[in-house]
């Protein structure tokens, strides 16, 4: 160790003088490959084969972040390829003479053979070594992350190289992308960068100097108040950033690196004016980074944990400046956190409660010190918590706040559906778990038919917001209705939910012969049936745009096809019980309560009441057979009736009010599915009502998790043994029922097993069953494909010399690529992989970049256009979707459990709309071309892994025309495009 400090003494002395060795003439060199690309990936079991552009990069990431094991051929290749390294070193072998392909790799073979492998190994020879020695790879990988001037002092700092293979590969290949080393002097992020004097080349000892006068920005003086070491000796500083707390310090620069600037200044702090405490709480946070201990260096050094400190960062709401945005009182969030109960006075909880507001440190104390789950729900209530009562945290709502936040962790769906229809005031979310928990308290049948009343009604209120039927403020009156639904002693019902059915909601849509019907339309809706309808062409044939009329036809047929209670059925059957309550009850009026009930028998299906023990939720009894108890009811009625005894008939009230409860717990879930079970003649219709195996969790182990999953998102249950059903709320059946959203319109193809894990397939269906082809316009349609051709447009100009010669234009084009890749925030080895194309496969530069970034490049602003987006439910902890910019999809990658790489890759939702300007059509069909286009995508794709975001890009954007017609063929069969019958176009 003291020898290897003086070698790297004396070469710290001599980077102070302009001195340039041969070895650093350039931050990279192309090598040969004997074989070529191809051959050393398949031998590695690499498919599809990595561009050469970034072949290092991507061969490196594959091989060496999976356990020893996993690839038994991979192993087996690169033991081989050792033990032939090592018979190089020692005998004069043979030179492979095999046909070989240029690769970049970085820094240079001399250097390579000096700091590295001590021996002289050939430019022939490179790749080979790197790649069959594990901390040469690693090292290869972080190398090629750095930026060109950074990579340039590694290269006249030979013994920095050699320490770090022996001592920090791993963490250096895991975490180097946000160093930055400028005239000999580390470049922070976030921190203002050198100055003009410094950039000329004042010598380190001078820049010391003026620092210590005062002139050090707030970030320099941040790191080197918890790194023992001066940013101004760049080699001291990057060891012991890398060999400190085993490498964790490395991994928060790089985290801070990858943030936003205004979560960067969040996380370091530069929103708080006193400057010593800012950097108390800075020595906090590198401190407690040590809480996510989940990552496992050694082992997978690119896996990321879930839910580790970059998605903590990622979630924080802030200004500008890095100001955390209200609700971000530490007083309150601690309560919040404090317990999953209902507090009764919480106003009183809040007196004295801290109002410092929350900062990067106590965000790593209080999440990442917990379990994975647990850290996730607090996210997830942080993150609502910002997004729904930013306006409300400083008023006297705050005691509603906290109800409401604390409440999210039982009754999420709950809160998730206010949001989502609208609903801004804390009272109303504080009045709905309050009235949850009552019904929570309840067991066995009971507790099920009161979930299945309460929840399905706000399902079906749902769906009518989500189609455009009801406005929030309609919908939020309807919701303080049934919140305030009377009850009996016992926790039921008694036909109230019935009666706000046919009295309150019947009231606030349109009228139909049924109730059921009217609900239906509602749920489908706006329709086009009138007079005037747009017209729509199509191979020659008119066709008109009917969205609500599609899905009504839908409803319907998914509704026949269920045989499930109608709606009226349970309505007429609570309505008699009811009746029977009469103060006077006529002998007259009980006979035209036998007649009515008599006609609901046979409304009844005959399956219904005999469903097998099998169809019955874990915990409950199976319900009683309606059908018969109807029966025997009027049995009754009638011989009280022809006894003439009004005053006997009169006691079947309770019972036919009861059963009114049992039927419409069945027909208002059953409703519900039909929301979201897809294709009418999909197989999930194929055996019974599922609604029917609905689980609410009641047969759960502990209170706890009875308490929690009648509110949890809906997931399908695939226990062996059990029949398929969905465990969860009834609220967000279209997050549990996701996959039946796509259609499969090709069966003759034979599939090979997919690619893409199963958590990242659900995150694409996810995506298709959150578009709403209402909130899809022609303008943003023609918005994409206008700003797509655009980029397209500046990234082709890229690969075409201008006129004044190659030579001469080289600075300008440099420039111009610069500020290209600025825009997209392109990471330092993307840049490279870019501009080696452009030198030397420029007729692909086109691939290198996604939809998504030739939309930012031609002016598109993603924020305008989420309507396109992917799902954000893991990443954002919302039921929406969005268009991730670029710069953020890096912090996205190494979390295969999550799916999180299919929240970037919007590719394919893009190319539908640009294709649909192409062929004329409106923007509202693009959701059930994405039902067959995305299942296609999903069994075809083949990436390398989770993390290969550019295959999925590449794959998305050559889905051909003649596929895409083949989708709108499906609209016009069972779509939302209907024959024109002659109706008048609107112009």
């Amino acid at each position: 160790m003291r020898s290897w400090l003086l070698r790297l003494s004396f070469s710290t002395i001599v980077a102070v003088f302009p001195l340039r060795p041969a070895a650093a003439a350039g931050v990279t060199e192309d090598v040969p490959l004997p074989g070529g690309t191809a051959a050393l990936a398949r031998a590695l079991g690499i498919d599809p084969v990595p561009d050469r552009s970034r072949f290092m990069f991507e061969i490196t990431r594959l091989l060496y972040n999976t356990p020893e094991g996993r690839r038994p051929s991979a192993d087996a290749f690169l033991q081989a390829l050792r033990q032939s390294v090592a018979r190089a070193r020692r005998l004069d072998v043979p030179v492979d003479t095999r046909p070989a392909e240029l690769v970049p790799v970085p820094l240079n073979a001399e250097l390579w053979s000096s700091a590295v492998f001590h021996r002289k190994v050939a430019p022939r020879e490179l790749v080979p070594a790197i790649v069959a020695d594990r901390s040469a790879a690693l090292l290869c990988l972080g190398l090629a992350a750095l930026d060109d001037r950074t990579l340039e002092y590694f290269a006249d700092h030979p013994l920095l190289i050699e320490r770090i293979y022996e001592r920090s590969a791993p963490a250096f290949g895991a975490f180097s992308s946000s160093l930055r080393i400028q005239d000999n002097r580390v470049v922070p992020p976030g921190a203002r960068a050198p100055s003009r004097g410094e950039s000329l080349g004042v010598a380190p000892r001078k820049v010391e100097e003026r620092q210590a006068q005062g002139d050090r920005d707030e970030v320099t003086a941040l790191w080197e108040a918890v790194i023992p070491e001066k940013m101004t000796r760049p080699e001291r500083f990057v060891l012991q950033l890398l060999e400190l707390n085993e490498g964790r310090f490395f991994y928060l620069y790089d985290v801070i690196g990858q943030l936003d600037p205004p979560r960067r200044a969040f996380a370091l702090g530069l929103w708080m004016t006193n400057a010593v405490a800012r950097t108390e709480r800075f020595k906090a946070l590198t401190a407690g980074v040590g809480v996510f201990r989940e990552s496992q260096l050694r082992t997978l050094p690119l896996g990321r944990a879930s839910y580790d400190l970059s998605m903590t960062l990622m979630r924080i709401e802030v200004g500008p400046d890095g100001t955390p945005l209200p609700p971000a009182s530490r007083g309150l969030w601690s309560r919040v956190f404090g317990g999953a109960d209902l507090p009764d006075d919480p106003v009183r909880q809040l007196r004295n409660a801290e109002d410092d507001p929350i900062d990067a440190a106590w965000l790593i104390d209080t999440i990442g010190s917990v379990e994975v789950r647990l850290r996730a729900e607090r996210l997830d209530q942080l993150s609502f918590g910002q997004r729904v009562f930013a306006g409300a945290a400083e008023t006297s709502e705050r005691g509603d706040v906290l109800v409401a936040l604390r409440a999210f962790s039982r009754y999420r769906m709950l809160l998730w559906t206010f949001e989502r229809i609208g609903i801004r005031a804390p009272a109303a979310y504080a009045t709905a778990a309050r009235r949850a928990a009552r019904i929570g308290a309840l067991e066995g049948r009971r507790g099920f038919e009161a979930q299945a009343q309460f929840q399905g009604a706000l399902a079906l209120l749902t769906r009518m917001a989500g189609v455009g039927t009801l406005d929030a403020p309609r919908a939020q009156k309807l919701i303080e209705r049934l919140m305030a639904l009377p009850t009996t002693e016992d926790g039921r019902f008694a036909g109230a939910v019935a009666r706000w059915l046919r009295d309150d909601l019947a009231a606030a849509i349109a009228s139909a012969p049924t109730t059921e019907a009217a609900v239906l339309a509602a749920m489908s809706g706006p329709a086009s049936d009138g007079a005037i309808a747009r017209p729509v062409t199509w191979e020659g044939q008119g066709y008109r745009l009917d969205l609500g009329a599609a899905e009504r036809r839908r409803l319907q047929r998914v509704r026949e096809k269920q045989e499930g209670v109608p709606l009226d059925a349970a309505l007429d059957v609570a309505a008699a019980g009811r009746a029977l309550r009469a103060e006077k009850l006529a002998l007259d009026d009980a006979e035209s309560i036998v007649a009515r009930l008599s006609a609901v028998v046979t409304d009844i299906p005959r399956r219904v009441g005999h469903d097998g023990e099998d169809s019955t939720p874990t915990g409950l009894t199976p319900a009683p057979n309606a059908a018969d108890a109807l029966r025997k009811a009027i049995d009754e009625l009638s011989r009280d009736i022809r006894n003439k005894d009004v005053k006997k008939a009169a006691r079947m009230a309770e019972a036919l009010i009861e059963l009114g409860d049992t039927l419409l717990a069945e027909a208002l879930p059953s409703i519900a599915y039909a929301a979201d079970v897809g294709d009418p003649d999909g197989a999930v219709l194929l055996a019974d009502d599922v609604s029917r195996r609905h689980d609410f969790g009641f047969g759960g182990r502990d209170a706890e998790t009875r308490a929690r999953l009648p509110w949890a998102v809906p997931r399908a249950d695939v226990t062996p043994g059990v029949p398929w059903h969905i465990t969860g709320s009834l609220l967000g059946l279209d997050l549990g029922l996701a996959p039946l959203a796509l259609r499969r319109l090709n069966y003759e193809r034979v599939l090979e097993a997919p690619k893409l894990t199963s958590n990242e397939r659900d995150a694409f269906a996810l995506s298709v069953s959150l578009m709403s082809p209402f909130a899809l316009h022609d303008a943003d349609r023609d918005a994409i494909a206008d700003a797509f051709e655009r980029g397209r447009r500046r990234v082709a100009a890229l690969a075409t010399p201008s006129d004044r010669g190659r030579a001469a234009s080289r600075p300008n084009d440099d420039a111009a690529f610069d500020r290209l890749a600025d825009e997209l925030s392109m990471e330092a080895w993307r840049r490279r992989a870019v501009r080696w194309t452009l030198a030397h496969e420029a007729n692909r530069i086109e691939s290198m970049f996604s939809s998504v970034e030739m939309l930012v490049l031609g002016g598109g602003k993603t924020a305008d256009l989420d309507a396109w987006g992917m799902a954000m439910v893991t990443l954002q902890g919302c039921i929406c979707s969005r268009l991730t910019p670029p710069g953020r999809w890096p912090n996205l990658l190494g979390r295969p459990q999550l799916g999180l790489t299919a929240s970037a890759v919007a590719d394919l939702n893009l190319h539908v709309a640009i294709m649909l300007k192409e062929l004329h059509l409106p923007a509202a069909l693009a959701k059930v071309v994405l039902s067959g286009a995305m299942q296609d995508f999903i069994d075809e794709v083949r990436p390398t892994d989770d993390a290969d975001w550019l295959t999925l890009s590449r794959a998305a954007r050559v889905i051909s025309r003649d596929r895409i017609e083949d989708y709108i063929a499906a609209a016009t069969a069972a779509g939302p495009l209907i024959p024109d019958a002659g109706l008048r176009h609107q112009d």
